[in-house]
């Protein structure tokens, strides 16, 4: 038998998110930056300041989400970032980047919850 991946819930999701302020994603804005904030100073503490590239490479990206999306992207862009983080033959890694912001993400993600269900939307599955 094939692999099967089925996502259900669609139409009601498009439902309950019709019954949202269409202002939600002004209202969600500053939770996400918040989140973000801390997340990229958070990393820029962590990096090692010998050169000051880490340091300086990382960045908040603002974006325009679809509907009532809200974005923000963080960016470690030094060009030997990746290498800090996932090690080299001469080096170990050092993970960094990938657990400060998986944590960020969690943590705006329950913000965001709590505010929708401040709004009268039940949000009554498991989030990720």
């Amino acid at each position: 038998m094939p692999n099967q991946l089925r996502l259900s819930g669609f139409v009601e999701l498009k439902r309950e998110l019709g019954t949202f302020a269409p202002d939600a994603r002004d209202a969600t804005r500053p939770i996400l930056a918040a989140r973000a904030t801390d997340a990229r100073d958070e990393l820029v503490a962590a990096y090692p300041s010998i050169t000051g590239a880490l340091r300086a490479g990382v960045a908040l990206i603002p974006r325009i989400g679809r509907g009532i999306a809200a974005v923000i992207t963080l960016r470690s862009g030094s060009d030997h970032a990746h290498l800090y983080e996932f090690g080299t033959v001469h080096a170990g890694p050092h993970a960094t980047f990938l657990p400060i912001t998986e944590r960020a993400r969690r943590a705006s993600t329950d913000d965001v919850v709590d505010y929708v269900e401040g709004q009268g939307i039940k949000v009554s599955r498991l989030h990720d």
